[in-house]
């Protein structure tokens, strides 16, 4: 998805740091939301199905591509905590 650019550095960067904590904290939010509405059992079901989907490829293949990215991605879905209903 690069344009082109082997490296990103200085005010890129921190887009691209900013960018990631949005998305990270949208899983999260998500995560709360179907636990209020559909219970917490839900929220660990729905963080289940999408650490399967991602280890699976399922979302995103290109994901798999640098296992330093694939461990970071994952690791950080799974320290979501779980959120009460």
């Amino acid at each position: 998805m690069a344009d082109g650019a082997d490296s990103v550095d200085g005010p890129e960067m921190e887009q691209i740091k900013i960018v990631l904590n949005t998305l990270y904290l949208c899983i999260a939010f998500a995560m709360t939301h179907i636990a209020k509405h559909n219970g917490a059992q839900a929220a660990v079901d729905f963080k289940a199905e999408l650490l399967s989907a991602l280890k699976s490829g399922d979302l995103n293949m290109a994901l798999m591509e640098v296992t330093k990215t694939f461990d970071f991605v994952i690791a950080k879905i799974e320290a979501l905590g779980q959120p009460e209903a």
